[in-house]
């Protein structure tokens, strides 16, 4: 018997005429095509459109039955991460998908909106030993795309082998950390970018393959979670607002296992109180290997016991490459930048300067410190920057071919065209945005913005107010909440800078004071402290990794100076 005739339908229509005319139907080019074309037109459509194939002819079936066979990668979410894969699947009906494609390699979209922990008898659901088993089913799988905390911590029990492709983040996170989100790390997982918001983690392992470590709002279980801490082929550290342990030789491998990463390119500390000093030191210590020094982006916010010698260490290490610096407060003063000009360094490549930074889920979140401590974070209380005009002016110096500034709640800044010298007027400027600089006079900002020959954008907020009774005889306005006793403290000096640099008629009796308060304040910063160097030393020699040696006596034996609450931890410590 041979094969069937395809039966044309042909219909009987009045022309103008009135006579007959043949109409024939339209020729269906799809069931022409061959398997070839067939399935080369399938990899530009999604999944669930293939499927739907299956039911339209007997040609297009047996396409669709060749391309399952051989095809090797599949999205379930049509290239839409942030989606959730299509509903409707059971446990039963994901094996039999998957046993469709003998040859997968790479499944992206696995993204399901619910997940069973356990199968249950007579029940027909989508669970994670259901998922366990569909992907055991593929012999030849590399990697699988997943934003489900409990089904990949199963896959890197159960499958150990196999990849975690893209970007991992979870959906459900949130701040309180909510008690069910929990993942368990093993040392040496196949990841390469882990991205974790709301989540409680028990530790931070050992990760070769990891390059990209995002921790948000991630609440560390164990006392010491960072003690195996060692990736070394990380490019990428963000760590904010975390609930860590509150001793700061806690953070002792941290800083050490990031020194070891030579490639890490963008560091960011928001809330984490590591010791002070300790960026300092093993800056030194790493000197030799390259330890910080392909650093692009350099973040601190809100660190509890961050000194300028950490900030000043990094920077001058990274002076090459560096692109972004974004300063806490508590950093941004006038010695930050006066040291920096000393060191008389470079940095070609510098274009953002952020100045007073805050983070903005502090400036978003309606708790109050004694809030978010008691959710298990830092306890640290920002003040306003104390930077200064002269301060500013050194800024200029040290970065000249800066593009994009922006500064957040500076009261002590008053005259902004002083910030400008004959030397570098910051010609490659293009962004400028001033926030809640509220001490900065109209004229002087005027006279300021007609010096910038390339400012495209200009960005003001809370700007210009008038100061209220009181605040005019210590030098701040309005909304700057510094009480008056601590600023007349913090602002003294600094005026007294500012009255001389704009008067020619100086007190030389005042100036050689206060030369000689800053020699003294130099000479007792110099000064080594015997317990807490020693200390000091003990902690980052227990926290290093075994790969990372000291580069010589000389650069160990260098004092690091912290501050009096480390000391106390230390003492309780050890």
């Amino acid at each position: 018997m041979g094969p069937r005739r395809k039966i044309i339908k042909t219909y009987l229509t009045l022309n103008k005429g009135g006579e007959a005319a043949k109409d024939v139907e339209p020729k269906d080019y799809m069931n022409h095509f061959s398997h070839e074309v067939l399935c080369h037109i399938f990899r530009y459509l999604p999944l669930q459109d293939i499927m739907c194939m299956e039911c339209l002819s007997r040609k297009l079936k047996e396409a669709v039955t060749v391309y399952m066979r051989v095809v090797k990668v599949v999205d379930l979410c049509a290239g839409c991460w942030w989606e959730y894969m299509p509903t409707g699947f059971i446990d039963a009906s994901f094996l039999t998908l998957l046993k469709k494609m003998p040859d997968l390699e790479q499944l992206y979209g696995l993204h399901p909106r619910y997940l069973e922990r356990r199968r249950v008898r007579g029940h027909d659901a989508f669970s994670i030993p259901g998922v366990l088993e569909a992907l055991q089913a593929c012999p030849n799988l590399v990697g699988v795309e997943t934003s489900h905390l409990e089904l990949v911590e199963a896959i890197w029990n159960y499958m150990p082998q196999v990849h975690i492709l893209g970007k991992f983040r979870n959906r459900d996170g949130a701040f309180p950390v909510p008690p069910e989100n929990k993942l368990t790390i093993p040392i040496g997982v196949k990841i390469q970018t882990l991205h974790l918001v709301g989540v409680n983690v028990p530790e931070i392992p050992s990760i070769p393959m990891l390059r990209n470590l995002y921790l948000q709002w991630v609440r560390l279980i164990k006392p010491q979670p960072f003690k195996d801490f060692l990736c070394v082929s990380l490019r990428t550290f963000v760590m904010r607002n975390c609930a860590g342990p509150t001793n700061s030789l806690k953070y002792v491998p941290l800083v050490t296992g990031l020194a070891s990463a030579r490639n890490l390119e963008h560091l960011e500390l928001v809330r984490v109180p590591f010791l002070g000093g300790l960026i300092q030191h093993v800056v030194e210590d790493s000197s030799r290997s390259g330890g910080f020094r392909n650093l692009h982006t350099i973040v601190f916010g809100a660190c509890k016991n961050a000194l300028e010698v950490d900030l000043g260490y990094l920077i001058i290490t990274a002076a090459r490459r560096l692109h972004e610096v974004r300063i806490q407060p508590s950093l941004t003063k006038d010695g930050v930048f006066s040291a920096l000009k000393m060191a008389e360094l470079e940095f070609p490549q510098f274009e953002t300067l952020h100045l007073g930074y805050v983070d903005e889920f502090l400036l978003q979140c309606k708790m109050n410190n004694v809030e978010l401590v008691k959710h298990g974070l830092a306890d640290v209380i920002e003040n306003p920057g104390i930077i200064t005009d002269i301060g500013m002016k050194a800024v200029n110096e040290v970065f000249p071919c800066i593009k994009y500034l922006l500064i957040y709640n500076c009261p002590h800044l008053h005259n902004a065209h002083n910030w400008i010298t004959d030397h570098s007027r910051w010609i490659r400027l293009v962004d400028l945005t001033l926030v809640r600089c509220h001490a900065i006079k109209l004229e002087s900002f005027s006279q300021f913005i007609e010096m910038l020959p390339s400012l495209e954008f200009i960005s003001l907020d809370q700007m210009f107010r008038e100061p209220p009774k009181g605040c005019a005889r210590v030098g701040l306005s309005a909304g700057t909440g510094i009480g008056v006793s601590s600023a007349l403290v913090s602002n003294q000096n600094s005026n007294n800078d500012n009255d001389n640099h704009q008067n020619n008629h100086a007190n030389v009796n005042n100036n050689n004071n206060e030369e000689n308060d800053a020699q003294q304040e130099r000479a007792a910063a110099d000064l080594p402290n015997p317990v807490n160097e020693q200390r000091l030393q003990e902690a980052v020699q227990d926290g290093r990794p075994d790969n990372t040696d000291c580069n010589s006596g000389q650069n160990c034996e260098q004092s690091v100076t912290s501050m009096g609450v480390d000391e106390e931890q230390a003492g309780k410590l050890l």
